[in-house]
C-alpha cells in the first residue's frame, strides 16, 4: 500500500511539473528601431509624438498586467545607427509574441520597425 502510495505521489508530481512548464509563457525580445524618416528630428509632428506617447503607455500596461518584463532605449541620437528599443515580454509562441509588437502603436503607424526573436533572461537584478 505505502509503494502504491508513493507511486501515486510521484506521478501526480510530474504531472504537476509537466503542466507548471507547459504553461509557462516563453520569453521574447522585441527590437525596435525607426523608421528612416524619424531619424530626422525636423519630420517628427505632434501626431507622430502623440503616437509614441501611445507606444509608451502601452508598455506600462503590458508591465502591469505582467507581460513586459523590461523595456527601453538606447540613449542615442535619433540618427545613431546603434539607436534602439528593447522590449523583453512574455508570449506564449511566436505568433502570439509577433502579434503583440505588431499592435504596438508606433508599428502600426510605421513609425518603428520591429523584429521578434525568442529569449531567455539569464540574470535579473530582482533574483
Amino acid at each position: 500500500m505505502k509503494q502504491v502510495l508513493i507511486l501515486l505521489a510521484c506521478i501526480f508530481s510530474l504531472q504537476a511539473f509537466a503542466q507548471n512548464n507547459a504553461a509557462k509563457p516563453k520569453q521574447w525580445l522585441g527590437i525596435l528601431t525607426l523608421n528612416e524618416k524619424y531619424k530626422d528630428a525636423k519630420n517628427w509632428t505632434k501626431e507622430d509624438e502623440a503616437i509614441t506617447g501611445d507606444h509608451f503607455q502601452r508598455l506600462i500596461k503590458l508591465k502591469n498586467e505582467g507581460v513586459v518584463i523590461l523595456a527601453g532605449r538606447t540613449q542615442l541620437d535619433l540618427n545613431d545607427p546603434g539607436m534602439m528599443g528593447l522590449v523583453i515580454f512574455y508570449a506564449k509562441d511566436e505568433k502570439e509574441a509577433q502579434q503583440l509588437m505588431q499592435d504596438d502603436p508606433a508599428v502600426k503607424n510605421k513609425i518603428m520597425l520591429v523584429k521578434v526573436v525568442p529569449y531567455g533572461v539569464a540574470v535579473n537584478k530582482c533574483d
